[in-house]
């Protein structure tokens, strides 16, 4: 399985199932458009935090 995949805007938004579909299978779909890229990839609903997420969210205020 690859790790991603890449697509024009104009090719992604003509097989939108397709990009979801693969995003959903584990790829990470890339679709470039000028001046930037989308990334688009599935997190399931029960889906555990990384530990960059954990971590960003920072320390609970003292009260």
């Amino acid at each position: 399985m690859k790790d991603q995949h890449e697509w024009s805007r104009g090719d992604a938004e003509e097989r939108i199932r397709e990009v979801f579909d693969d995003a959903k299978a584990g790829e990470a779909q890339i679709v470039r458009d000028s001046g930037g890229k989308f990334e688009i990839r599935f997190i399931p609903d029960n889906a555990a935090e990384t530990l960059g997420q954990y971590l960003a969210r920072g320390a609970p205020d003292e009260a």
